[in-house]
């Protein structure tokens, strides 16, 4: 069994290789939204960064310090406090740290790999 520590460290190393492979797709297409993550045990979510969505910076880089969630197909307490609205799978999450994002997809098993 794999310590938390070992755990937290592979989901920060998947998460940032999967910014990096979709920010050089935006590159070529600004306006096209990175696929949505899907965790281990079926949870996901749309995670967006860029010029045009909610987060900071507001810039296509790699190092976002917040980024906005969307449409997450189950309630996920860790981010409620994020949400628009009171439909929790149907809003939007502005400006949610990238620190909670990762702490989600750990919660989730990790980012799934085909």
């Amino acid at each position: 069994m794999r310590s938390i520590s070992k755990i937290r460290v592979s989901v920060k190393r998947d998460f940032r290789e999967w910014l990096e492979s979709t920010h050089q797709r935006l590159l070529n297409f600004p306006y096209t939204p990175r696929p949505v993550i899907v965790c281990n045990d079926g949870f996901s979510m749309s995670v967006q960064g860029g010029a045009y969505v909610y987060s900071s910076p507001r810039e296509l880089v790699t190092n976002f310090t917040e980024m906005e969630i969307g449409y997450p197909s189950h309630y996920e307490e860790l981010i409620r406090s994020y949400a628009e609205t009171d439909e929790y799978t149907n809003t939007f999450y502005p400006y949610v740290p990238v620190s909670l994002i990762i702490e989600v997809i750990e919660k989730h098993g990790g980012i799934k790999k085909d």
